[in-house]
């Protein structure tokens, strides 16, 4: 579905990324040169033939994702070969990752530059995906294509609470946005689905921009006192594949959270004895105890902006909620409310916050158990929890006596199986240990 004209555009782009990864030229098929030598307006708006488009898609084999978000970059292709690049995509008959990942990132460029000329938000690009698309056919949505389109709303709302770069690594948002996205299949290059996934990037670019800029400036006083723990050149990170710079990313949140964690750690320190024992262990609890916190309010904003959410998922195994469990997270006391519903939703709340870090953590530290000390980060987070579960899980049964004593019943028996569910986890870390 491309031109003999944009042919000519896309042909010279791929092979000049190809020839210089070769260190040399390479032959060109026969119907390749022939097309190539019809290079005259007459035939310039005619649909390019099978097999030079099969030449197009052997080229774009050897381009991945990264290499063609940097040479779009450094050569600041202009709109109209952004558009051919993803037209020619989106026209392959059979799509594969790195086409979505190529195709997600384009169109995304293609509309943050229309912005940045402007100098206004493009808003909702319906009609100009159509006419980049223009002269294909898509089917229907399915519904459950539609279900998906439905769930980016919600990771906008979500990003829009968060107040630190930190939130955004500790939430996994950026890869549940991608996981979301990949689940389109062949139906990511409908107009519909394509527009919402432009309309997602750019407004959760902003908002990551704005917070990843932020604890930049943070924690540059910090790395000036400390140049080892100096994270990595800013722009080079924004510019690079998120899958391969995650690591980095989370660098600098925790960067950017250190001064919290200063004024944080007396607060959390609670019981002398288990901090003492962790202590020893080597654990650091104050920073366990933050990132616990964290997940707590994270699944706080996920559930309060979405109101289907039945359970959380996680690598390791789904995590089912009950009525009351969702209830503890979308309901919002004072942190100076001293009632029994508040202690019943404080209660609850910590309890499901530590099974999702818990189910979190286990793959983690089951996959890199082997190496020489990547373990050790996911162990001693697994040790604080188990601590920190054990506890919790008798404050629970306390609370789940004295709400039979009030002759609060359903409330105790909600408890109750609340804290099973939070042994039941305790249970397959210990089987670790």
């Amino acid at each position: 579905m491309i031109t003999i004209k944009e042919f000519f555009a896309l042909h010279a782009f791929y092979c000049e990324i190809v020839e210089k990864e070769l260190g040399s030229t390479f032959p060109l098929p026969r119907a390749v040169e022939e097309a190539l030598s019809q290079n005259n307006s007459a035939v310039a708006a005619e649909v390019v033939g099978e097999p030079q488009r099969q030449w197009l898609s052997l080229l774009d084999l050897a381009v991945n994702p990264h290499q063609l978000r940097s040479i779009v970059i450094e050569q600041k292709m202009e709109e109209s070969s952004l558009q051919s690049l993803i037209r020619f995509l989106a026209a392959k008959p059979v799509h594969s990752q790195a086409d979505r990942d190529k195709v997600d990132w384009l169109a995304t460029h293609l509309f943050k530059l229309r912005e940045e000329r402007s100098r206004q938000p493009v808003g909702w690009p319906k009609s100009a995906v159509l006419e980049i698309l223009r002269g294909f056919e898509f089917p229907p949505l399915t519904r459950y294509a539609e279900d998906l389109l439905n769930e980016m709303p919600s990771l906008l709302d979500e990003i829009r609470y968060f107040e630190t770069f930190s939130q955004v690594t500790d939430s996994h948002i950026v890869q549940r946005g991608r996981d979301l996205k990949n689940q389109f299949g062949e139906e990511f290059f409908h107009p519909d689905v394509l527009t919402a996934i432009v309309n997602y990037n750019l407004l959760f670019g902003k908002r990551f921009h704005e917070l990843f800029q932020g604890t930049v400036q943070k924690v540059h006083d910090f790395a000036q006192a400390r140049p080892e723990a100096i994270p990595p050149d800013a722009q080079q990170l924004l510019q690079s594949d998120y899958r391969s710079t995650t690591d980095a990313f989370r660098q600098l949140g925790d960067l950017g959270r250190k001064e919290g964690l200063q004024q944080v750690a007396p607060a959390v320190a609670q019981g002398g004895s288990l901090e003492q024992q962790l202590k020893h262990l080597g654990v650091n609890s104050a920073q366990e105890a933050v990132n616990l916190r964290s997940r707590m309010d994270e699944l706080a904003i996920r559930l309060r902006t979405n109101l289907s959410i039945t359970s959380i998922p996680n690598p390791f195994s789904p995590l089912p909620l009950q009525e009351w469990e969702s209830s503890a997270f979308r309901t919002q006391y004072s942190e100076s409310e001293q009632t029994y519903r508040a202690e019943f939703a404080g209660a609850v709340r910590h309890a499901i916050a530590i099974i999702s870090r818990i189910y979190e953590e286990i793959p983690l530290y089951q996959e890199k158990k082997g190496t020489e000390y990547l373990w050790k980060k996911h162990y001693d987070a697994l040790v604080y929890l188990l601590y920190e579960g054990r506890s919790h899980r008798e404050t629970m049964l306390r609370l789940a006596v004295v709400s039979q004593q009030r002759g609060l019943l359903e409330k105790a028996k909600q408890l109750q199986l609340t804290a099973q569910k939070l042994d039941t986890a305790l249970a397959k870390v210990a089987a670790l240990f």
